[in-house]
């Protein structure tokens, strides 16, 4: 089982590998992949920037569901590109958060259900998203079919993917992938990228990557936060963010309607002592008594963290066609990430997700029943840790 937080278990799981087949006689290991030096980085984002210079047009991509980093740094490259005269259109299959409409140029992303068809980009970037078929329900099947992504049958040459990330384990379904893990969040990532290849950084990029810095790291709280952050954080505010008004914008402008949604969910909470978890669940329907949307659950597994008994916390949201989004969360032992791997989804050692088939109460019962398996593993592999 999971020891609770209060019975201390050093981190000491062995990483769990996953291998990517580039050619008959060559792999990539994508977690050790995911660690790059200052000389790797730097040579890939000059490779990078030389895209940024000479592509006249860009589509700009994240993960689906969007969160403050994915969507900071979408609009980060968007204020970048355009002063440089590009054409750039930034693409979400789902609607922008309620608390991240106020960054600049968040009223520029495309939400819609279809990609145009006519005629492909120079170059397409993707930020913050470890697996290509994250881009959303659609989007990632009709770029296949326009010939772009890992699957595509007959691939364009004449459109460039870019895939910048930070996520462990980032398939590098790009034809540059600049993915470094030791970033606590893509904004620093991006922040790195700017800054060597001397791009202003006018204060609406800066506010866009200092929302996307605050949000991955838990305002800088996470694990994932290092002195780096800091002093990026710190050159941001140099040019002009206000970090009280971003950190009152992101996370206190809750409304009536998202607190009695927020307490209705926090009433499903449901202990699973033997297996050491506990977990918690939004319904569609809870959204319809309560006229939110799905965003609107924003928070929740922060609020759920501050529950001290408890190492592991599971947060399901009933999406369409009977789909389930899973937020899987950990302080800092457990390895969540290798668990949302072999549930086909991914993410960070202390936060990580993935989606499953519903109804609701058969997928947390499927959770019940995998966590016990996954931890049988662990015992026989000598490790408490995931």
């Amino acid at each position: 089982m999971i020891h609770r937080r209060r019975k201390t278990v050093q981190a000491k799981g062995t990483a769990v590998r996953q291998e990517i087949v580039i050619s008959s006689n060559q792999t990539i290991d994508l977690d050790a992949a995911s660690f790059v030096s200052v000389e790797e980085r730097l040579k890939l984002i000059e490779e990078i920037g030389s895209y940024w210079s000479c592509a006249r047009s860009f589509w700009i991509f994240t993960h689906e569901y969007p969160d403050g980093d994915a969507l900071g740094c979408n609009l980060a490259m968007y204020a970048v590109l355009t002063a440089l005269g590009k054409d750039v259109k930034v693409f979400s299959y789902d609607p922008v958060p309620r608390m991240y409409r106020f960054l600049p140029h968040a009223d520029k992303i495309i939400h819609d259900t279809e990609l145009p068809l006519d005629g492909l980009p120079d170059v397409i970037q993707i930020n913050d998203n470890a697996a290509f078929e994250r881009l959303g329900k659609n989007f990632a099947h009709q770029l296949t079919e326009m010939g772009i992504g890992p699957k595509a049958v007959n691939p364009n040459s004449n459109c460039t993917i870019l895939n910048l990330d930070h996520h462990i384990g980032n398939e590098r379904f790009g034809h540059i992938n600049l993915v470094d893990a030791g970033c606590g969040a893509c904004g620093e990532l991006l922040y790195h990228a700017f800054k060597h290849l001397k791009m202003p950084i006018t204060l609406d990029v800066a506010i866009n990557l200092y929302a996307a810095i605050i949000t991955d790291t838990g305002r800088f709280s996470y694990s994932n936060t290092s002195s780096d952050t800091f002093y990026i954080a710190s050159e941001l505010i140099r040019k002009g963010v206000d970090p009280f008004d971003v950190v009152n914008r992101v996370y206190n402008t809750r409304t009536v309607n998202q607190m009695q949604l927020l307490a209705r969910v926090m009433d499903t909470i449901k202990v699973e002592d033997e297996l050491g978890y506990f977990l918690c669940t939004c319904s569609n329907q809870m959204l319809t008594d309560t006229q939110t949307v799905l965003s609107d659950t924003e928070g929740v597994t922060d609020l759920m963290k501050t529950v001290g008994d408890y190492e592991v916390l599971f947060f399901f949201r009933e999406l369409d066609n009977d789909r389930i989004k899973v937020s899987v969360r950990s302080n800092g032992v457990f390895n969540v990430r290798h668990f949302a791997r072999k549930m086909g989804g991914g993410g960070h050692t202390a936060a990580s997700g993935f989606t499953m088939d519903g109804p609701l109460e058969q997928a947390t019962e499927i959770i019940r029943e995998k966590m016990r398996e996954h931890l049988d593993e662990l015992a026989k592999d000598g490790s408490r840790t995931g």
